[in-house]
């Protein structure tokens, strides 16, 4: 007990001193303590408030028995998108909640920037390719100006990656010329890479080519599999080809139920979360966070290396 009171006199004095700041800011200002202590505490006590700053979607989490999750996990939410600050604060809440805001979506925005700039990087020949046959989209934070530049490792080059993935989906119609596509698909593998190296980009191009039958099909929402790239289109952001393309498939997601399918998985990852946050609130002061079970509660399986 004597602890957590001297947690809450620490967080207390930082931010009387500060004024509303993240949960990434608050634990690097108490390095004798864990991000998810500090979690805790923060939740813990009637003297500090936490607000999200950000929206929550839905995700699929497909290595633990592909649970149902909501994005940002509740640990990035704290450190990322979550201001901590004392009740009387409210005022210099609002404005720190709205810089924060905003600082998302211009990062979004620059990753959109660089999304188009790759796609602009194929040979002229293959971006005609891209807008007579294809439709291509974004997904993911950047779909949903949620973007963020936390840095962690990539694990295959070890080079230091800015935060969100750009993820990229590439629709073909029936009649793409196969050749042109599996050029696309080879240019499109040359500049992830480049802009891997680049120490001045360092952002992460992941991509999906597929044709769009194999896309409606997916609309079934039965596997795990039909169930993210559904999700996908269910976010996604236009970005340049085949309007009518785009417009059928978003057609089809909404005839189909998959649409109000994902909204109700939604509302119930909703309650899973409240749930969850009610778990953690619960644990024994003595938990590790090396329990798979207890790391589960703070983040999803492929977030694990961000945090460790």
């Amino acid at each position: 007990m004597d602890v957590f009171v001297n947690n809450e006199t620490d967080i207390e004095n930082i931010l009387r001193d500060s004024g509303p700041i993240t949960g990434a800011d608050l634990s690097a200002r108490l390095p004798h303590l864990s991000e998810i202590a500090v979690w805790r505490s923060c939740h813990m006590s009637t003297k500090f408030r936490v607000t999200n700053c950000a929206r929550y979607y839905l995700r699929y989490d497909i290595l633990r028995d592909n649970q149902l999750r909501l994005s940002p996990s509740i640990l990035r939410d704290f450190l990322t998108f979550s201001l901590i600050y004392l009740p009387e604060q409210i005022v210099e809440k609002v404005e720190a909640g709205t810089r924060l805001a905003n600082q998302f979506r211009s990062i979004s925005l620059e990753k959109l920037s660089w999304a188009r700039e790759a796609l602009l990087q194929l040979d002229p020949e293959l971006q005609k390719v891209l807008i007579d046959h294809c439709v291509v989209f974004l997904s993911g934070d950047i779909a949903y100006f949620l973007a963020h530049e936390t840095m962690r490792q990539h694990r295959g080059l070890g080079v230091p990656i800015k935060g969100s993935d750009i993820d990229i989906v590439i629709i073909t119609n029936n009649e793409a010329p196969k050749e042109a596509i599996e050029r696309i698909e080879s240019e499109f593998l040359t500049i992830k890479k480049i802009f891997l190296m680049t120490p001045h980009i360092r952002e992460e191009l992941d991509f999906i080519v597929k044709p769009i039958d194999k896309m409606l099909a997916q609309l079934a929402y039965s596997d795990i599999h039909e169930k993210i790239a559904s999700k996908i289109l269910y976010e996604s952001y236009f970005l340049m080809g085949r309007v009518d393309v785009y417009q059928k498939l978003i057609q089809h997601l909404r005839l189909s139920g998959t649409w109000d399918r994902i909204e109700a998985d939604f509302e119930i990852a909703l309650g899973q979360r409240k749930e969850t946050i009610r778990k953690i609130l619960a644990l024994s002061p003595d938990f590790s966070i090396e329990d798979k079970d207890v790391a589960s509660l703070f983040f999803a399986s492929k977030e694990r290396l961000e945090f460790t």
